[in-house]
């Protein structure tokens, strides 16, 4: 899968936060994630349904079901390779 990715505008100075424009809604997105994730939450009681899901290391990922824009949180003392390894697998999907 292709995607767009640029760090997400944060208030803390040491996080490792990150935004990725995606070639598929969230739902589809969720599908793929599903075998990967640690926890997965779907919160369809909001007037605009959510995910929320964690992998494994402490990944944190969140989105709209509807949207293509996700945001994935990463440690900081592992961000570059968590990325590195978060986007191969993406460029696999």
């Amino acid at each position: 899968m292709r995607f767009e990715c640029k760090k997400a505008e944060d208030c803390f100075s040491n996080a490792e936060n990150y935004e990725y424009r995606l070639e598929v809604p969230g739902l589809q997105f969720v599908e793929m994630l599903a075998p990967l994730a640690d926890r997965l939450r779907i919160n369809e009681q909001l007037r605009r349904p959510t995910f929320t899901a964690s992998l494994e290391g402490g990944i944190q990922l969140k989105g709209l079901m509807d949207k293509t824009i996700i945001k994935v949180g990463f440690v900081p003392a592992q961000a570059s390779e968590q990325r590195a390894a978060f986007e191969q697998w993406l460029a696999t999907v």
